[in-house]
């Protein structure tokens, strides 16, 4: 290639020969590459600063969750919830299920009784044996009031009350029923 030198160039750069290969200037494919690299960088850059802030928000709000989830297992399980509060929570519940399957709930017999009556009912005692129960009480009204109640008892879905026994006291009556589940 031969080049000549013009009145309009400047000494030490040299033009092409007309109809020649253009000449590679490695000054302006390097600014060109370090231009692309900036831009490269910047939006990479930019895209790790968007997954580092959505991280950081996930985990947050993972720190969250995990934090009411464990007030919810202390809440149910007392201060101590072990190593696997989820595991520890099963076996309560199956627990609770053989209890069911076994015998007659205190609690559920104590809630059926005390729906239908409101405050003429009081409980004096709850003697319950497996399958079957005795409840031993004093309602505040006369008979027919009583015999209304047990109607109200009966339509719960969970026991079949029966009365044992009756005794009508000065301004009440005593009793005395047989509970076992339907």
């Amino acid at each position: 290639m031969t080049t000549t030198p013009t009145p309009s160039t400047p000494a030490g750069t040299a033009r092409p020969a007309a109809g020649g290969p253009p000449e590679f200037r490695s000054g302006k494919a390097s600014r060109r590459f370090l231009r692309n690299l900036f831009w490269l960088l910047l939006i990479g850059g930019l895209f790790l600063a968007g997954q580092g802030v959505r991280y950081y928000l996930n985990y947050r709000q993972v720190v969250a969750i995990q934090a009411e989830t464990d007030a919810l297992y202390r809440s149910v399980l007392g201060p101590d919830i072990g190593g696997s509060p989820f595991g520890r929570l099963q076996f309560e519940h199956g627990k609770l299920l053989a209890a069911k399957r076994i015998g007659l709930a205190p609690l559920g017999v104590l809630a059926a009784l005390s729906r239908p009556a409101g405050e003429k009912l009081r409980v004096d005692g709850v003697s319950l044996t497996g399958t079957r129960g005795r409840v031993r009480g004093y309602f505040s009204g006369d008979e027919a009031g009583f015999m209304h109640y047990m109607e109200k008892l009966s339509d719960d879905d969970r026991y079949l009350f029966s009365v044992y026994k009756i005794d009508e006291l000065g301004g009440g009556v005593s009793f005395s029923l047989s509970v076992e589940p339907k």
